[in-house]
């Protein structure tokens, strides 16, 4: 086997430094990086060719964001309520609709069974929300948390009257 005598640290650095050897280039280098750089495109240049670039980017920027704004406008708290015959139901109108039709036929199959006394208040305090849900989407016909709400309602008072089957 091969053992090897440990060296101290002093030993070592003057070791490394004698593998050190600076060498000078054959010729000088500076000339031929200087060409390199000077043939890199510059980034100002492109300001120079085309003065106008910036302008026109900046301009299409701030028509972009009030575009944007114009858009996202809340409407004019003077502006006239506009009359619900006028215009076509919207589709969040004519779900909650025909979720309350639906909601009905059910509830009166299953309102034909009698109801225990200690759940009448329940039972009135959610019909109660239902219908000022139902009025709340007649003044914001497109709110879909509002039919949500409407949806989750129904579906609590069903679920009251079908346990009450079963008391």
């Amino acid at each position: 086997m091969n053992e090897r005598t440990p060296i101290g640290e002093a030993e070592l650095r003057l070791a490394l430094r004698g593998l050190r050897r600076d060498i000078e280039p054959a010729r000088d280098l500076w000339p031929d990086i200087a060409a390199r750089i000077g043939a890199l495109p510059r980034q100002g240049a492109s300001r120079r060719r085309h003065p106008w670039l910036l302008s026109l980017a900046t301009a299409a920027s701030l028509a972009a964001a009030l575009g944007l704004a114009w858009q996202l406008r809340a409407p004019p708290a003077t502006a006239p309520a506009m009359p619900a015959v006028a215009s076509a139901p919207s589709l969040v109108e004519r779900e909650a609709d025909s979720l309350t039709v639906q909601y009905q036929a059910a509830l009166r199959e299953l309102d034909a069974h009698p109801v225990p006394a200690n759940w009448q208040p329940g039972i009135e305090a959610l019909d109660r929300s239902a219908a000022e849900i139902r009025e709340a989407l007649r003044a914001q016909p497109d709110s879909r948390l509002l039919l949500e709400r409407l949806r989750a309602t129904y579906t609590r008072r069903l679920a009251l009257a079908r346990r009450a089957l079963y008391a």
